[in-house]
């Protein structure tokens, strides 16, 4: 997978790298979110949005401003590198990820 050629930064200014996805991983993100209808087919809640955001930040960040950058067995950020970002860094990241992968390289 390609890394993105320039660093993007975040509102918060913290810049991070991301990289193209394979289609299986952006199916693999999407399908987490589960919603769930109700009778009148109206959305009664949806499941699994944490784990959603966390799967996006995973599979498609690799590199930026981070303390201790690290990554797992499988290549994917660390936990002590999400725990670095905050809230709104993550619900931003996520975005800016699912946006790189439509754009595409």
């Amino acid at each position: 997978m390609k890394k993105d050629k320039k660093p993007l930064e975040l509102s918060t200014g913290r810049k991070i790298q991301i990289k193209e996805m394979s289609i299986d991983d952006i199916d693999y993100c999407q399908d987490l979110t589960v919603i769930v209808y109700g009778e009148d087919n109206n959305v009664e809640h949806i499941k699994n949005v944490s784990k959603s955001r966390t799967a996006w930040i995973r599979h498609g960040l690799i590199g930026g401003d981070f303390k201790t950058w690290s990554t797992n067995a499988k290549g994917q950020p660390a936990d002590s590198v999400l725990k670095e970002l905050s809230e709104t860094e993550k619900n931003e990241l996520m975005t800016m990820i699912q946006e790189h992968q439509k754009l595409g390289e």
